[in-house]
């Protein structure tokens, strides 16, 4: 999306890197209705005309920070786990996974996800679909290989990661969502010791 070729002026790579993140931080501090493309224009340093060159609209740009933001945030290096150790390998996806919820540009993502799934239902599926459906997929992918090792009894990969990532998303979640009080570092990796433990027992039985 970021390579297609508009006319105007060359645009390099650092402008553009510029432009995305500053939208991002924008999208996610404002929203997506209260953020103008005056205001990006302006804390990035472009004109109007130079962001319409690249993008046709605001969707579109919002677009492009959702998946700049995938491509940093919503990966696992799934390929490096031992589907032999499971303990191992769920405890690290598990930090990942909440060191990824945790951070305050994710959360604001979700919001604006939220507020805008009835305006704007093309663009939340989008998200839906490189962000947490991508992740799901990783996840499942490990989990199938822990179960031909035979490490672990899995009947049904998908439902078997929708539980361990849903034990995740419980209050302290749901409070980080909310702008309340987040759990400390400690309160997390006890969380995650203990959801693993749980996981891992369910899946033997």
């Amino acid at each position: 999306m970021l390579e297609k070729k508009k006319r105007g002026r060359p645009f390099d790579n650092k402008k553009m890197e510029l432009l995305i993140s500053t939208a991002k931080r924008l999208f996610s501090e404002n929203g997506f209705e209260r953020t103008t493309i005056d205001s990006i224009a302006e804390e990035s340093g472009v004109t109007k005309m130079t962001i319409y060159n690249h993008f046709k609209s605001k969707e579109e740009l919002f677009g492009a920070t959702i998946t700049n933001r995938i491509k940093k945030e919503f990966a696992f290096d799934i390929e490096t786990l031992d589907p032999r150790n499971p303990s191992d390998g769920l405890i690290k996806i598990a930090s990942g996974f909440i060191l990824l919820l945790r951070k305050e540009e994710v959360l604001g993502t979700y919001r604006t996800m939220f507020s805008s799934a009835l305006t704007h239902p093309k663009l939340c599926l989008e998200f839906y679909q490189k962000g947490p459906l991508e992740v799901h997929q990783q996840v499942a992918k490990y989990l199938q290989q822990c179960s031909k090792e035979g490490s672990l009894k899995i009947t049904n990969v998908d439902i078997s990661t929708s539980q361990f990532l849903s034990l995740f998303l419980g209050l302290d979640h749901i409070r980080c969502m909310l702008g309340l009080k987040k759990p400390t570092k400690k309160d997390d990796e006890q969380l995650i010791l203990k959801n693993v433990d749980f996981f891992i027992q369910a899946s033997r039985n």
